[in-house]
């Protein structure tokens, strides 16, 4: 039985577009989903959007509300560290040009990090970096920033950004995710990467793609799964009770209603930091498929329609984690690896029910081949030698 090394990564922030209220958003749900790791004897990794943090310091100087946000803000991570989970470095770069006025935020900022030269990457997550060592040292000496994801998943391709990483000391990313594919408020295309689940060292240039020798970073893929099941018994479920659409659907009629509303799930239009994207989540139709007879018929289309799942379980019901963890294992299994990491991703800022996450913890926390681990454990993990990375 292979072993599963899961990592809880959650991406800890406000809307991408500096929306949103602090304590609801972020500080009453990292609570609350913490207490749920906790009472399951699990940790999570949270990734701190640190730009955000920077910004409410230096305008909590003329306003006292945001510099109160800011000191519960160092307050919770604190917190959050010395309770046995990890914190570690996220950066949305629009932050850097931001303006608080009229009790609201303007991010001027490009949302790319892409689109940023290689001396401006650098100061941001230098600056970061530097915040959150300085932040969680005096509760650990010995506590290091080793792990990132990118704002906004933006880390290919780009000619220095994985050299600024490796260079400040990050082990590993985690910001490729197979099947991702954005054309606003960012660009990226993840569709055709090479490697989606195991760690690899990647082309330093273009992360989407496996190097040929080592490296002085891992690339760790975000997990993500293809999904028939959930979504095909939900539209025969729309049949059997709305007679019309039925037999619109046996004519071809209706189609596009269907697969453009009531097959639409939140990573069909995933509002991606506040901006809407167009992904690759969508449907991929049997029109895809070679043409046959059965695969014309528009209820046939539907019928065998796939998703794409990011493995982000605020985002997914408790069925579709079950068919989450169907994929990990088969993949883990043909990996042929005795240990095999697996980064899942969470959003706090979207939790908007708990029920789905507490069965998930309390599934993770008996099942005999997984085991929970930090990203920090994860990198330790990778320095070590315990995980086969994968080269070209």
């Amino acid at each position: 039985m292979t072993k599963i090394h899961l990592v809880l990564s959650d991406d800890w922030e406000l809307r991408g577009d500096g929306s949103g209220n602090v304590r609801a958003l972020q500080f009453k749900t990292m609570r609350q989903l913490r207490q749920i790791y906790e009472d399951h004897g699990l940790r999570g990794s949270f990734n701190a959007e640190v730009m955000q943090q920077l910004n409410h310091l230096k305008w909590g100087e003329q306003n006292l509300e945001l510099k109160a946000l800011a000191q519960e803000w160092e307050q919770i991570v604190r917190e959050t560290y010395s309770r046995g989970h990890d914190v570690q470095l996220h950066v949305h770069p629009q932050w850097s040009k931001s303006v608080y006025e009229d009790g609201r935020w303007n991010l001027e900022g490009d949302w790319s990090i892409l689109r940023y030269s290689g001396s401006e990457i650098r100061a941001i997550l230098k600056e970061c970096k530097g915040y959150l060592e300085n932040l969680l040292c005096p509760l650990n000496p010995e506590y290091q920033c080793l792990t990132f994801r990118s704002g906004s998943w933006c880390i290919a391709p780009h000619d220095e950004l994985l050299s600024i990483l490796a260079e400040l000391g990050i082990v590993f990313d985690m910001s490729i995710c197979e099947g991702l594919y954005y054309t606003k408020p960012v660009q990226i295309d993840y569709r055709e990467i090479e490697e989606g689940h195991l760690p690899y060292y990647p082309n330093m240039r273009d992360a989407r793609r496996v190097a040929n020798v080592t490296q002085p970073l891992v690339e760790v893929p975000t997990h993500s799964f293809t999904s028939t099941t959930y979504y095909n018994l939900l539209t025969i479920g729309y049949l059997l009770l709305n007679r019309v659409a039925a037999l619109r659907y046996l004519v071809g009629q209706g189609y596009a209603e269907i697969s453009d509303n009531f097959m639409r799930t939140p990573d069909d239009t995933r509002i991606i930091d506040g901006g809407t994207a167009d992904g690759y989540s969508k449907e991929v139709w049997a029109s895809d498929r070679p043409k046959t007879f059965l695969n014309r018929l528009p209820v046939v289309r539907v019928l065998i329609a796939r998703q794409r799942f990011t493995s982000d379980i605020s985002m997914l019901t408790f069925a579709q984690m079950e068919e989450m963890f169907r994929d990990i294992r088969r993949r883990a299994k043909r990996s042929d690896s005795e240990i095999v990491p697996v980064m899942l991703e969470n959003h706090t800022k979207d939790i908007g029910n708990f029920k789905p996450i507490e069965r998930f913890a309390a599934y993770v926390a008996k099942a005999p081949d997984i085991e929970v681990i930090t990203s920090t454990e994860l990198a330790n993990n990778l320095r070590a030698g315990l995980y086969k990375v994968k080269t070209r």
